[in-house]
């Protein structure tokens, strides 16, 4: 006789349990108008300062490119 109790008596399992997930943690959104905090490191501070006068000077210079071609004739 075939022993049919292949499926019988056998605990559920969840694929996952909560406690297994990692904890989710929410940083905030720097869009609240604060500053960021200054950087202890100098280097960092320099070349925080670079990419702002980089950025400032790209603004510029699209600036003048967009007002010469405002002003140049159209073909």
């Amino acid at each position: 006789m075939a022993n049919h109790s292949c499926g019988r008596n056998r605990r559920m399992v969840p694929a996952h349990t909560a406690a297994s997930e990692p904890a989710m943690r929410r940083w905030p959104h720097p869009v609240d108008g604060t500053e960021p905090m200054q950087c202890p490191d100098p280097s960092l501070q320099y070349i925080r300062c670079a990419l702002s006068y980089q950025n400032q000077l790209l603004a510029e210079i699209r600036s003048l490119l967009e007002q010469m071609a405002a002003s140049a004739p159209e073909k």
